[in-house]
């Protein structure tokens, strides 16, 4: 089961061109439905899983698991990878994210620190299909807060990362050092897409376009895929959900 989307025009704009929508510069637990002191995080009976899209943030774990839930989210820095755009895109009209190998750059991600129930929504969230779930192995991993870990719970992307020229686009607003490659916005990269497919149409129009038309959901997707980077996680292992 996933979470509704919003009925207004705006609102729905808001979820495609936002993404992965504002987070928290400091670790913090959410708790009540918002952001709390980390300080007030117990870890015990949890395990981390990466968030490096819009699970890092408040309102989307809000829309996930309500507000009658606690989650530490914890910040760190993660070697060897850049968080980039996906050849895939949501139901709810954004460009989502996963993890590519990137020797030289490090960025810095969230960790959803989830007992069994959480874990058990949150695949509720992530369609099987699209977003494999397994784990990294042998990560260099630098914890702003909280435990540390050598290996991480992930979900990735079965499609592959979206190419530009040849090349990965990284999440502008995910904070990096050392990219090999170039990082735009979301609503840059949807301008961007618009303009390349799909020139004579507004920018907004083609992303409500997007999110109410499942099949021509599906058929940009497809041609977003056609031309994606495959997927170079050597140390990506999937698991059962």
């Amino acid at each position: 089961m996933s979470w509704p989307l919003p009925e207004g025009a705006a609102e729905r704009l808001a979820l495609a061109l936002d993404y992965p929508y504002d987070a928290p510069e400091r670790s913090y637990l959410f708790a009540s439905g918002a952001e709390q002191p980390i300080e007030a995080a117990d870890y015990r009976g949890r395990r981390p899983v990466l968030a490096h899209g819009s699970n890092r943030a408040p309102a989307q774990l809000l829309r996930k698991f309500g507000a009658a839930t606690e989650i530490p989210v914890t910040y760190a820095w993660l070697r060897g990878y850049d968080v980039v755009y996906a050849a895939h895109v949501t139901r709810y009209g954004a460009v989502s994210s996963t993890l590519q190998r990137a020797p030289g750059c490090r960025v810095r991600v969230a960790l959803t620190w989830l007992d069994e129930a959480q874990l058990v929504r949150m695949h509720e969230t992530e369609g099987a299909a699209s977003y494999p779930f397994g784990s990294l192995e042998r990560v260099a991993l630098e914890p702003e807060a909280g435990p540390g870990a050598e290996r991480l719970a992930c979900y990735v992307n079965a499609y592959g990362s979206l190419a530009d020229d040849g090349r990965p686009l990284g999440l502008a607003l995910l904070r990096a050092e050392g990219r090999p490659h170039g990082a735009v916005l979301q609503r840059d990269l949807q301008e961007r897409l618009r303009a390349r497919h799909h020139p004579a149409e507004r920018l907004d129009d083609h992303v409500l376009a997007l999110i109410d038309d499942e099949a021509r959901r599906k058929a940009f997707a497809r041609r977003l895929r056609a031309q994606a980077l495959p997927l170079d996680l050597p140390d990506f292992v999937t698991a059962t959900r």
